[in-house]
C-alpha cells in the first residue's frame, strides 16, 4: 500500500508541474491578447484571465496537497445517490431552462435552488429560502457588477435594471 501511495504521489508531482506549466502558458497568451477601449466593457482577455488563474489555484493545489501528510487507513465511503434523484434534478434543469426567460434569472434561481436544496434532502424552510435567495442574489450581482453581464430580469425589470 506504501509503494501505491508513493507512485501515486509521484504522478501528482508530475501532472501538476505540466500544468503548472501549461496554465502560464495560458496566461502568457492571455497577457497578449488585444484590449479595446470601449466604456462599460470587460476587456476581452477578462474571462481567459478569470481562467487562467483559476487552472494555476487547482494546479498549485493539487502540487500542494500532494506534500500533506496522508491518513493510509480506510477511506470513508460515499454514500450512493439514487438514480430518480438525479432524474428529478434533471426535470428541474429543463423546467428551470423553461421558466428562464419569462421569470428573470433570480426568481427562476430562487425556485430552481430551492427545489434542487429539497431534492437532496434540506427540510428546514429557513436554510432553503435564505439559501436559495441568497446564492441567487450574489450570482446575479456578481454577473451583473463584476463581469457586467446583464442577465434576463424577468417578472423584476422593474425592480432590479
Amino acid at each position: 500500500m506504501e509503494r501505491d501511495h508513493r507512485n501515486m504521489r509521484t504522478r501528482n508531482i508530475i501532472a501538476a508541474i505540466i500544468l503548472l506549466i501549461l496554465g502560464v502558458g495560458y496566461a502568457y497568451l492571455t497577457a497578449h491578447l488585444p484590449s479595446r477601449d470601449i466604456a462599460n466593457t470587460t476587456d476581452p482577455s477578462f474571462f481567459p484571465w478569470v481562467l487562467a488563474v483559476c487552472f494555476l489555484v487547482l494546479s498549485g493545489a493539487l502540487l500542494f496537497q500532494t506534500f500533506l501528510p496522508v491518513d493510509l487507513g480506510r477511506l470513508p465511503s460515499i454514500p450512493a445517490i439514487p438514480v430518480s434523484k438525479y432524474a428529478a434534478g434533471f426535470v428541474t434543469f429543463i423546467v428551470y431552462m423553461a421558466l428562464l426567460p419569462t421569470l428573470g434569472f433570480v426568481v427562476a434561481n430562487i425556485l430552481f435552488f430551492a427545489v434542487l436544496m429539497i431534492i437532496y434532502g434540506e427540510r428546514r424552510p429557513l436554510w432553503i429560502a435564505a439559501g436559495s435567495i441568497g446564492l441567487s442574489l450574489v450570482l446575479f450581482f456578481l454577473f451583473r457588477e463584476i463581469f457586467q453581464i446583464r442577465l434576463p430580469a424577468g417578472v423584476l425589470g422593474g425592480i432590479i435594471t
